[in-house]
């Protein structure tokens, strides 16, 4: 299935004052695929921060009988793990258990520890992860913004570049393991879950038409997007649904999808997150480091998808209460025997496996939402739908770029003037400050600013991109598992772009529908809107408690038409296909199926990967572990729908928590797929550069050994190594004088070392003083960044010198985290080189 790079360990003094001792890429990923289609192993021990390795002796494994790139074998799939992670019971002639112990009794202890305290405390456990949740988005709106352009970014960038686009995700002679028609079902499918019935219609609803007798609807949804009247605010919020479902939301799926496509399939390693960093880390992703790549991965698609189910439960409650009256309405029993419900469901498919259970799934999951959103289209004015999809496209297209940079930076500030900005970096209490002098109050600037909803950012923007990231493990990977034989062309344009526009037009036959339906009610209950704010009075149009109770209201309800903004969420899908007459009934058991199938299609793509990831790749584990990371997943979402008492609040905010270290994860993985391309390709710029510092920022996690797992040699004794760096966090100069001795001059280098020393200790003084006065707080982290500029200076220079690979992000990031590791990277690389000391 690929292979990795094959290298000799050469030395050759060629007087340039390197140590010439590292190992020099001689061949390639394509070379080395030959030794490993006929079963010779291209090691991958990686030489200190690491590049692909492998012991001079792979030629003469050539002739073994088993190819190591089967990772339907066990053995194969065991080889890429420390020898003490793995498990393997027997009963008899049977497998019961294999799968990594240090990465399952993470991810469980993590997720049951989470499902015990949610249940045991479910209210202040709600009060905990909405707190969190306000911290997050308000401090880090910038982040995920900022973020998922520069991932768009990347993609576009590798799509644009022939000798990435043309790399196939396997060996020249490979050929794709399911027909294109199965190939993108499976991917649209598995990627979007339950949330398209739910959102469908709901959430442009929410953007163009609220309730203004609520106090929470009061505010225009839309203040921040341009429109003249309602005819373009309807536009904008079928946009703004685009957006939140567009291009920004599916490319960390296909980042993912691509990183681990290349590594696994052309540089040989098992499907399993941790193989995602192996262009960063080498062979350290065997180790702790890998363990921990993972069990976070298996922790952050289980939140996610309980978001899924946990919106999924609640409209599977309400569609059956539609059909059903004797089924009660938002009940915690009902939602839960669905959870478990879906749960036996998802268990038999994943028992079954990908090709029978999952793919069948996926394709009656498919099959039903075709047929109601057809039904829809030319039952209704077919017209009025096409022209909606055309030019909500059209201005989709023209105004990305705008809401794809927008951060609601005024509408937030207003958490400072509201008195709720405990939780931002740099708040000065300006507000408390005013108001005691004045003995008054702020005036509200919502009201006074026509503002957007200072929440909007946490409730809708943030909610999304943190939702997609945190599904981006399961569904990266389960696209990556299937697109083996596939071109990085076909995945990024099959697998982002087409089933996006597939997405689009099921949004606007949802969402085009319920802005029709309101404007029916509108103007059948003569009760004009407030557009600009995009509020209508729900009592004026005869609604009490989100149900018609007016004559005319219930006259109108008779003919299957509601008024959208004064009915719940949860009934939008199901209101909308009541003016159907005989199709009615029909339709609803549609919704209904639809939602159970992509409801199990999610999990069962998620409990499958889960499963895999534990088993470090393994193809197809034993079946006791699939039941396993299903009912885990059951459990978790039950856990999470009992806490959701104060609406979807704690649903969103556990997918927010979740997604945030994800998200550094995935900016380092543009960095592992720009590199896994290029070994793939051989590229000789690529190849000519050493992969690693002499020692690596990760091995503390193996004790500071090194990679290769058989030699597990040390630059330096534990015990030394612990003292380097205790010493660089309470004296930094040694180091810093030593990383600087090639690259500064004497007088320089003397300057250079005690200019950031004094930083460092003005950063920690500062700190110290932070009690006394709180403007030292400012200045602390400004002298810390003065050091962490020059520290990350010298890291480019010595990369620079010895041809090392990176970048100037990775050095300024790790300078900025881990400055004590890095310092002694620095000089421990320093005195590796002859002369050096």
């Amino acid at each position: 299935v690929g292979s990795m790079s094959t290298r000799i360990d050469v030395a050759v003094d060629d007087d340039d004052g390197v140590d010439d001792a590292a190992p020099a890429m001689v061949s390639g990923a394509t070379a080395a695929a030959t030794a490993r289609r006929r079963g010779g192993r291209a090691s991958g021990a990686r030489d200190g921060g690491g590049g692909y390795g492998g012991g001079a002796g792979a030629a003469s494994a050539v002739a073994a009988a088993p190819r190591l790139d089967d990772f339907t074998d066990e053995e194969n799939a065991a080889r890429f793990i420390r020898k003490n992670r793995w498990v393997a019971l027997d009963v008899g002639p049977f497998p019961v258990l294999r799968f990594n112990w240090v990465v399952s009794l993470m991810a469980t202890v993590t997720l049951w520890s989470f499902t015990i305290a949610v249940l045991a405390a479910e209210d202040s456990t709600a009060r905990l992860f909405a707190k969190a949740t306000l911290w997050i988005s308000t401090n880090f709106t910038w982040l995920y913004t900022l973020t998922q352009n520069a991932w768009v970014f990347v993609i576009m960038y590798v799509l644009l570049r022939k000798k990435y686009a043309n790399i196939k995700l396997g060996q020249p002679e490979d050929t794709p393991d399911y027909s294109d028609i199965v190939w993108f079902i499976l991917m649209f499918t598995t990627s979007l879950g339950t949330g398209i019935f739910f959102f469908g219609v709901s959430e442009p609803m929410s953007y163009y038409r609220g309730d203004s007798g609520l106090e929470n609807d009061k505010t225009n949804m839309l203040a921040k997007m341009p429109f003249m009247n309602d005819d373009q605010r309807a536009s904008m919020a079928l946009f703004m649904t685009f957006f939140h479902w567009g291009i920004h939301g599916w490319v960390p799926y296909t980042l993912v999808a691509l990183t681990l496509g290349v590594v696994c399939y052309r540089l040989g390693r098992p499907m399993t997150l941790r193989s995602a960093f192996y262009p960063i880390i080498g062979d350290y992703v065997n180790g702790l480091a890998g363990d921990l790549i993972d069990a976070l991965s298996i922790a952050t698609t289980t939140f996610g998808l309980c978001t899924s189910l946990g919106l999924g439960a609640k409209s599977i409650n309400a569609a059956l209460n539609r059909i059903s009256g004797a089924v009660e309405s938002e009940s915690s029993e009902v939602e839960s025997l669905i959870v478990w419900g879906i749960t036996f469901m998802t268990t038999a498919a994943v028992v079954l496996g990908l090709r029978r259970g999952i793919i069948g799934c996926a394709l009656f999951a498919f099959s039903i939402l075709s047929f109601l959103i057809l039904i829809l289209f030319f039952h209704d004015n077919t017209w009025y739908l096409l022209n909606t999809f055309t030019q909500t496209v059209g201005v989709y297209v023209q105004y990305v770029i705008l809401a794809g940079f927008d951060n609601d930076a005024f509408p937030q500030l207003n958490y400072e003037f509201q008195h709720t900005g405990e939780q931002l970096w740099g708040d000065r209490n300006v507000a408390q400050h005013i108001v005691a002098t004045l003995n008054t109050t702020f005036s509200d600037p919502v009201e006074y600013y026509d503002s957007s909803p200072t929440w909007f950012m946490d409730g809708w923007t943030v909610f999304y991109w943190a939702w997609w990231i945190s599904w981006a493990p399961f569904v990266g990977m389960f696209v990556a598992k299937i697109s083996r034989g596939r071109t990085i062309r076909e995945v990024i344009l099959v697998g982002l772009f087409a089933p996006m526009l597939l997405c689009f037009f099921v949004l606007t036959v949802f969402g085009a529908l319920g802005i029709k339906m309101q404007r029916v009610a509108e103007l059948a209950l003569h009760v004009q809107p407030d557009w600009s704010k995009g509020v209508v009075n729900c009592a004026e149009l005869g609604y009490l408690d989100n149900k018609p109770v007016g004559v005319n209201a219930l006259k109108l309800k008779s003919l299957g038409y509601y008024a959208l903004s004064c009915r719940k969420s949860t009934d939008h899908v199901l209101d909308i296909l009541e003016p159907y007459g005989s199709l009615t009934p029909l339709l609803q058991v549609l919704v209904l199926i639809g939602i159970i199938m992509f409801f199990v299609t999610s999990a069962d793509a998620g409990a499958y990967v889960d499963d895999i990831i534990a088993a470090n790749g393994l193809e197809n584990p034993p079946v006791l572990q699939k039941i396993w990371w299903a009912i885990t997943q059951g459990a978790a979402a039950q856990a999470l729908l009992s806490a959701s008492s104060a609406g979807l609040s704690t649903l969103q905010a556990v997918s927010i928590c979740a997604a945030l270290p994800y998200t550094f994860a995935l900016c380092y993985m543009c960095t592992a797929l720009i590199r896994a391309c290029d070994a793939a390709i051989d590229d000789k710029t690529y190849l000519s550069k050493r992969k690693g510092f002499s020692t690596s920022i990760v091995d503390i996690f193996e004790n500071f050994s090194s990679a290769d797992e058989a030699a597990m040699t040390k630059v330096m004794p534990t015990k030394e190594r612990l003292k380097l760096l205790l010493r660089n966090v309470y004296y930094p100069y040694a180091s810093l004088y030593v990383a600087g001795l090639e690259t500064y001059g004497p007088s320089q280098l003397v300057y250079v070392s005690c200019l950031a020393t004094a930083l460092y200790y003005l950063w920690i003084l500062l700190l110290a003083l932070v009690p006394l006065n709180s403007g030292t707080h400012t200045l602390a982290w400004i002298s810390y960044l003065f050091f962490t500029s020059i520290l990350t200076s010298m890291r480019y220079q010595v990369r620079k010198k010895w041809r090392i690979i990176g970048n100037l992000v990775e050095d300024f990031s790790t300078s900025l985290l881990l400055f004590p590791f890095v310092l002694a990277q620095l000089q421990l690389e320093m005195e590796s080189h002859t002369g050096r000391a």
